[in-house]
């Protein structure tokens, strides 16, 4: 009877403390998770707002997630994680010409809300936007191309991709980040 319970206690004691495969909200491992908040806390940062608000003039929040400013932020993540790492994406709702951008690195997508799945960006882009899911995409993104929405080509915008992509690239280790993105 010892030897059982002994035998019991062992195979407790081998036991991880923890699950160890850990699925997180929305999909996201626990490595893009902890990449997220800090790529979260890089935006909401009080310089990096201000830039956002500048790039996409307005007077509140942080910019990022409006159509000026996006195609800044894939700017400057290209300028992080380099241009063979990032693939520009547009988002198009309800059949219209890209009213965000959006920077695909490795299986993931980076906004000014976060890292997302491809699965919930057009879903949270849909609403963003207020378009229908079936007459939205998302297409490829040529940032080199005069577009009315963006603001890409103007002093101002080349300025606050260098300045985040410089702010990222302090507070966030960029071979890291590839790796965990699977870039």
């Amino acid at each position: 009877m010892l030897a059982h319970t002994a035998a019991i206690m062992r195979a407790t004691l081998d036991q991880p403390d923890r699950q160890q495969n850990v699925t997180t909200t929305k999909g996201l491992g626990q490595a893009v998770t902890s990449l997220n908040r800090e790529y979260r806390a890089v935006l909401v940062n009080e310089e990096v707002q201000g830039i956002g608000r500048a790039v996409a003039q307005i007077v509140r929040g942080d910019g990022w997630h409006e159509a000026k400013a996006s195609a800044v932020l894939v700017a400057a993540l290209v300028g992080w994680l380099g241009v063979d790492a990032v693939h520009p994406v547009g988002f198009y709702a309800n059949g219209t010409g890209p009213v965000e951008a959006v920077a695909k690195v490795g299986h993931f997508y980076l906004t000014g809300h976060g890292i997302e799945s491809e699965d919930d960006l057009t879903v949270n882009c849909c609403e963003r936007h207020r378009a229908r899911f079936s007459q939205s995409r998302l297409e490829d993104l040529d940032l080199s191309q005069p577009n009315a929405r963006f603001t890409m080509g103007s002093p101002l915008a080349q300025r606050a991709a260098d300045r985040l992509a410089a702010i990222l690239s302090e507070e966030i280790d960029p071979e890291i980040a590839r790796v965990v993105l699977g870039a």
